[in-house]
């Protein structure tokens, strides 16, 4: 069995031993990020101008589902923030002034 810094200097698809690390990455977000669409061995034996492309297209959508979920969440924010909500005056005051008496008899 040949090392494997033997096999990358005699094998044509890696170009030199730095690529392996790119083709290697590649080849791992293609098939975790793929959604199942992928396995490893059709991903392997992809040529690099359809893996490119469906990199491109998978952070593409990444992007824009970031994209919605932080709209959801500002507009949330926007609903929730405490300093944005209206209270009438009526009951500011009516909440300072409250106070509350026990009527329960201690047992002293």
């Amino acid at each position: 069995m040949e090392k494997e810094g033997e096999y990358i200097k005699t094998c044509p698809l890696f170009p030199g031993p730095e690529y392996r690390s790119v083709f290697m990455t590649e080849v791992f977000e293609l098939v975790y990020h793929g959604g199942g669409g992928f396995n490893w061995s059709e991903v392997y034996d992809m040529s690099v101008t359809h893996r490119r492309f469906n990199l491109k297209k998978i952070n593409e959508y990444l992007e824009r589902v970031e994209e919605v979920r932080n709209d959801k969440n500002k507009k949330i924010t926007e609903k929730t923030d405490p300093s944005k909500i209206n209270i009438p005056e009526y009951a500011k005051s009516k909440a300072q002034e409250q106070t509350f008496v026990s009527k329960v008899k201690s047992k002293s």
